[in-house]
């Protein structure tokens, strides 16, 4: 039904002249932020329509049926459209009843009719796109894949440029180009595999190379699936998974293909691309059929280019032919010829229509092609024969990483390299690699690259050589964060955030000046909620780590044994805390944003504000709506402010009552003992 609602609704858009515009479910049209990553195909909706509205500054409308008919056809009559934001959107799904939308850094839940706004829930960073399954939303913002079920959230992955629903059971993610993480949803498993899914180029040259029967080729790319893997931004081979397909349409396809913000698939032997989507997927066919390129046309590899329409009289299986789709030359189209019998031509193709989906068995006359034709790739006559097959491979090569000490083939990553075998690219932008070839061939490993927070401590190794024997390589690479000085400190702790995100030089500058450590050897935990016991320990080892007077504490759960023991007795001295009652401190409990600004203002000596001294009578200098005179927290957040140690989570609003993070917390405190 939402199909059929679709299409009139489109219909209806162009008699009002609303296009372009994004509905749910729909391909985008024409806008990047209207992309969904990963969004349902289908959005019933009891009858509605949602959709963002291109020509309205991507505004939120709703369209429904004037007068639904009880039974039957249900949009037969005419359409109520109704803007349900005065803002941009960017996402939109449907879950649950409601409309989950992302503005900015912002997800907001809205009632699916009025529009109201029923919650809002705010990341540091704004929100790429967000996904939905039984266990919650998740959402990749700043490079971090985040699960939020309820009031909570769950860090999964960082470093992270895109992410997909492959299956109902499996989450997965991109942290660098070649490599894909899956994250089983029921038992928590991570395990990685390539984005290549096959091997073509560590095999023998291309014309000592075995080629591929049809029935290889159909079962390499599926029929129904997608030739669409290029979740990175950017073009070459390091981005481009040309021997793969994904069960789901990119979502930037129209957008960006063939240009460097391309996220579709394209054709690239010897790393660099010769051709996209449609023509690229019948090249690649047509390559991986008879082992040469059929963009080469010299002599030795055979393909040759007719541009006369009078050379389909020689059309046979293997063969290319571009055409002007429905008669257009706005719309040409590229097919992969498998059978020719008379008359009829069967081929396959990809990406007929604009989503680079691959189907085989489609037929076409060949007098259809010759009256829309542009040019005919002939295949080499060796396509369908079995070339000879090459020697047998005397010696392997085998490089893998290791990090911190341990084998970096899991979840957390490290960076990427170029394996180069006998002068030409055999793979680029992978994590390991594992070739055989014959004896003395030479192989060199290019353009290491770690991920940020990564370091190659390998200097050492040598990255070139020829097979004399089987060779095994590690490379070795370590953690790291920057100092003042910008100098690699070496670090066990593996969950630190990028250097592009908000929170990287506060940590880094704690990790620095001891102000904090992680929670254990490898991890710093960011993101978990920050204790008062962690706050004050923060404060104590910031201020120099002072040893307090008094030794004398009536608290009792505070042990001698404590970490925060003396940062405790030093903050009662200070008067910064007075315990949650007579008896007890509550070191475990979570610090609000509120009482983290209240500890800095007593640490500084409970200075008063200026904007209470400049204000005029009846003035209300404090912008936040949610921080009023009253609260305990008044005063020491507008001197927060004034000192450049917040701006508050949004324009009107402070959440007093907010539990900080780790990070959050620490960034408060590099503010202030940096201001």
């Amino acid at each position: 039904m939402c199909k059929r609602f679709v299409s009139a609704l489109f219909c209806l858009c162009l008699l009002l002249g609303l296009l372009p515009m994004t509905v749910l479910g729909a391909e985008p049209a024409g806008r990047e932020s209207a992309a969904f990553c990963n969004s349902d195909r289908e959005q019933p909706g009891d009858g509605l329509c949602w959709y963002v509205d291109g020509m309205k500054g991507n505004l939120l409308m709703l369209a429904r049926p004037e007068d639904p008919e009880p039974a039957g056809e249900l949009f037969d009559g005419d359409f109520v459209i109704r803007q349900l934001s005065d803002y941009p959107v960017d996402q939109l799904l449907l879950w649950q009843g409601r409309l989950l939308v992302s503005v900015g850094s912002e997800l907001q839940t809205l009632d699916p009719e009025s529009g109201k706004l029923l919650e809002t829930r705010r990341f540091p960073e704004p929100v790429e796109c967000f996904s939905v399954s039984e266990a919650g939303v998740y959402v990749l913002t700043g490079g971090s894949l985040l699960l939020c079920a309820g009031a909570g959230e769950r860090t999964l992955a960082r470093g992270v440029s895109s992410f997909w629903l492959e299956e109902a059971a499996q989450l997965c993610y991109m942290r660098e180009p070649g490599l894909v993480c899956c994250l089983d949803l029921n038992s928590g498993a991570c395990s990685l595999r390539p984005d290549n899914a096959s091997d073509l180029e560590n095999q023998a040259p291309d014309a000592e190379r075995q080629g591929l029967s049809l029935s290889a080729l159909r079962q390499k790319f599926p029929h129904g699936k997608y030739w669409n893997h290029m979740p990175n931004r950017g073009t070459g081979m390091s981005y481009n998974n040309q021997n793969g397909w994904t069960n789901q349409a990119c979502y930037k396809h129209n957008n960006y293909c063939g240009t460097y913000l391309q996220t579709c698939n394209g054709y690239a032997p010897g790393g660099k691309e010769l051709s996209y989507q449609c023509w690229g997927f019948a090249d690649k066919l047509g390559y991986d059929a008879s082992g040469r390129d059929p963009q080469n046309l010299s002599q030795a590899y055979g393909w040759k280019k007719l541009w006369t329409s009078s050379s389909l009289s020689g059309l046979k299986a293997g063969d290319i032919v571009r055409f002007n789709k429905y008669g257009s030359s706005k719309y040409a189209h590229s097919i992969y010829v498998t059978a020719v019998s008379g008359n009829t031509v069967t081929y396959a193709d990809c990406n007929y229509d604009g989503t680079c989906v691959i189907r085989w068995g489609q037929t076409i006359a060949k007098s259809t092609l010759k009256s829309w034709f542009v040019f005919l790739l002939s295949a080499p006559s060796a396509v369908g024969t079995a070339p000879t097959p090459a020697p047998t491979p005397a010696y392997s090569l085998t490089v893998r990483a290791k990090l911190d000490g341990g084998d970096a083939a899991s979840c957390a990553g490290w960076g990427s390299f170029d394996v180069w075998i006998g002068g030409k690219a055999a793979r680029t932008g992978v994590g390991s690699f594992s070739g055989s070839y014959s004896t003395g061939t030479a192989y060199e490993i290019r353009n290491v690259t770690p991920r940020p927070g990564v370091m190659f401590t390998q200097g050492a190794l040598q990255l070139s050589g020829s097979l004399k024997a089987d060779t095994k390589l590690t490379l070795e690479f370590d953690h790291y964060y920057l100092n003042s000085q910008e100098q690699q400190i070496k670090t066990k702790l593996t969950d630190l955030p990028l250097p592009e995100q908000w929170s990287y030089r506060p940590i880094c500058w704690a990790l620095e000046n001891n102000v904090a450590s992680g929670v254990s050897l490898t991890s710093f935990a960011p993101n978990e909620t920050c204790t008062r016991a962690q706050v004050l320990t923060f404060l104590w080892m910031a201020s120099g780590s002072p040893e307090p007077e008094d030794r004398s504490l009536s608290f009792t759960d505070v042990p001698r044994s404590a970490y925060y023991y003396k940062p405790v007795l030093w903050a009662l001295e200070k008067d910064l805390t007075a315990g949650s009652d007579e008896t007890h401190f509550s070191p475990n409990d979570s610090c609000t944003r509120g009482q983290i600004v209240t500890f800095l203002w007593r640490l500084a000596g409970m200075p008063a504000p200026k904007a209470l001294e400049q204000a005029e009578e009846g003035e209300e200098p404090c912008p936040f709506a949610d921080v009023q005179p009253a609260a305990y927290y008044y005063q020491p957040v507008l001197w927060a402010l004034e000192r450049g140690i917040t701006a508050g989570t949004g324009a009107d609003s402070f959440s007093p009552n907010q539990n900080c993070t780790r990070a959050e917390a620490l960034t408060f405190l590099y503010r202030d003992f940096n201001s």
